[in-house]
């Protein structure tokens, strides 16, 4: 698992990179703006177990959700499927797929992207058949980690300015409104951190 996680986390900060050359950014502006407050990045791994369910149009796996943080690495069950996407309004099948990692990417790269990114909802449906297991790997900001919109991207008329105008914030703050409106719209809790 050790391995694992230090193979998932020099991916993560891959991933960044290429996000950062899409954006415009200077290499390495995400994973610096995650390290800022004087901490380290947070990264974190969780195994995840949905037991196979005899009624699943009575019961959710798991709420749909945006993830809190920055870049996520879902290793999921390549036979018993369940995670979904939302796109458009309709929810789509995340078909397993055998040896593949899933990148999703959580709030706050939704906010350092000013909205060039966004994080996906994302929930997962119980399955009468078989038991489904996920290893789910996060790239945080550490908590003390101010998190704005890149000024490059404010400049150049990002989606969020004209549409939304996200906040700058610390990272922790984030995570109190977070814990207690985790299955709610996400704009509210951008505005509710704004108000901290």
């Amino acid at each position: 698992m050790a391995e694992y996680r230090a193979e998932l986390r020099k991916l993560a900060g891959q991933v960044m990179e290429v996000m950062d050359e899409n954006l415009g950014l200077p290499k390495g502006y995400i994973k610096n703006a995650f390290n800022s407050g004087g901490e380290e990045a947070f990264f974190g791994t969780k195994v995840n177990h949905y037991p196979p369910c005899p009624k699943p149009e009575m019961v959710n796996g798991l709420r749909a959700h945006t993830d809190a943080g920055g870049v996520i690495m879902l290793f999921q069950d390549d036979v018993v499927g369940g995670l979904e996407v939302l796109k458009d309004g309709e929810w789509f099948d995340v078909q397993p797929m055998r040896n593949s990692i899933v990148i999703n990417t959580g709030d706050q790269v939704e906010v350092l992207s000013n909205g060039r990114y966004k994080s996906a909802w994302h929930r997962v449906q119980a399955k009468p058949d078989g038991n489904r297991m996920s290893i789910a790997s996060f790239y945080n900001p550490s908590m003390k980690a101010t998190i704005a919109p890149a000024p490059q991207l404010v400049e150049n008329g990002g989606v969020g300015v004209e549409a939304f105008g996200y906040p700058e914030f610390v990272f922790g703050d984030y995570m109190s409104v977070y814990a207690e409106q985790k299955f709610d719209p996400k704009e509210p809790r951008f505005q509710a951190v704004r108000a901290m």
